[in-house]
């Protein structure tokens, strides 16, 4: 058998090389052989090794490779060759330490996923903008990352999009062309300003950013000048509270739900939404008698400024934040943001979201230990996609991933 030419040994196995479609290898050396390069028939490759340094200029033979996996290893670059693979359409180069990708990378015309998070790069070539098929691009984690190429929005069959934890402050105008973006992923960055194309894509968005999810409007509104006005009004225990003899009480019962009102100047509503003062509308409509104006605790004000105060629920707050440590506490790992943001949209008017966070920090360990029983009953080959999961849900983050490594 080890005669015959269609037989050949790599890294110490004996393989068909024109039967051979798939190669799942690991390698105990800091290359891949040559070699590699005679099997033209193969469509899957994955290399294990985590020392892997360099690939061969003969992997450009592969032509009808449609997947290559060579994520946790050690390359800095790929060879120029790596763009002769015509029928390649899922690239994984996770978790190396690539500084640069070559030019050629924008001749795999089939590519549907580039996974590149976790390396070193500064910048993205500008021949990845001729990769038209791609719908997942992930560059998560590339810390010196700071900007994406300004015609981006050339990638319009684009669906998921990974630039979490780079230095990104913005996008190119052109981000608006991605119609077809499902997913944004900006968990770890702090963004200056949004493209005025931004409010063009699609309303159905997911976005991911400083702990929270957003659709497309809701996120676009973070970067509105008239967001601070947009904040729910809500008392708090700074509020002060005057009864309908205009005379200030400690107990918001003494002012009843149905009569509840507030100024909505600014001398009376703070820039988070929190209310300086609530008053009992029959003492203000009292007062106002015969005035075209009044002036009572804050600043001058007319009628049309008594607004009622809708959101007019409040509960004891320590024991509502314990109902809510405990029901997290509960709660699935996957179900554990959409909770924390049906909590957040419903608040009574003396909690705050800050309250919530507050708990949520407070649960980071039992969250760690959830986390860590979950990946030690999980396969091993599962388990950085369910790190890299709820890293994105931020839920933990790399130092936590680290240290989970090294318990498992």
């Amino acid at each position: 058998m080890s005669n015959n030419k269609t037989y050949i040994s790599l890294h110490g196995k004996l393989y068909n090389v024109d039967k051979t479609k798939i190669l799942d290898i690991g390698v105990h050396s800091n290359s891949i052989s040559p070699i590699i390069g005679s099997f033209k028939n193969l469509e899957y490759l994955r290399v294990r090794s985590g020392g892997l340094t360099e690939i061969p200029n003969s992997i450009g033979n592969l032509k009808k490779l449609k997947v290559l996996v060579l994520q946790i290893n050690r390359l800095t670059k790929l060879p120029e060759s790596i763009g002769d693979l015509e029928s390649l359409e899922i690239l994984n180069m996770h978790g190396n330490t690539l500084n640069e990708l070559p030019e050629s990378i924008g001749k795999l015309k089939k590519l549907r996923e580039l996974d590149l998070t976790e390396n070193q790069l500064t910048k993205l070539p500008t021949s990845i903008l001729n990769l038209t098929n791609l719908e997942k691009l992930e560059v998560g984690e590339n810390r010196n990352l700071a900007h994406l190429p300004g015609n981006i929005g050339r990638l319009e069959k684009l669906e998921h999009l990974d630039v979490s934890r780079t230095k990104l402050k913005t996008f190119p105008e052109s981000i608006g062309n991605l119609k077809n973006l499902a997913f944004l992923d900006l968990t770890g960055i702090t963004l200056t300003k949004l493209p005025t194309s931004f409010r063009l894509l699609n309303p159905d968005l997911d976005i991911w950013y400083g702990g929270r999810n957003f659709n497309t409007m809701g996120f676009v509104s973070l970067f509105s000048p008239k967001r601070k006005r947009n904040f729910p009004k809500r008392v708090s225990a700074n509020t002060e509270l005057v009864n309908k003899n205009l005379v200030t009480t400690t107990k918001i019962s003494n002012i009843p739900k149905n009569k509840r009102v507030y100024m909505n100047i600014n001398s009376n509503v703070k820039n988070t939404g929190e209310l300086r003062r609530i008053y009992n509308r029959t003492g203000v409509n009292r007062y106002m008698r015969g005035r075209s104006y009044g002036r009572l605790f804050g600043g001058n004000f007319v009628s049309a400024n008594i607004t009622r105060l809708n959101n007019n629920n409040t509960v004891n707050k320590n024991v509502y934040l314990r109902n809510i440590k405990n029901r997290l506490r509960n709660v699935s790992l996957n179900n554990f943001n959409s909770t924390v943001n049906k909590i957040k949209s419903n608040l009574p008017t003396n909690v705050s979201r800050t309250d919530v966070n507050n708990q949520i920090r407070l649960l980071k360990p039992e969250i760690l230990k959830k986390i860590l029983n979950k990946l030690k009953n999980s396969p091993p080959d599962s388990r950085n996609r369910i790190m890299r999961a709820m890293k994105r849900q931020g839920l933990m983050n790399q130092s936590n991933i680290d240290t989970m490594k090294k318990n498992l």
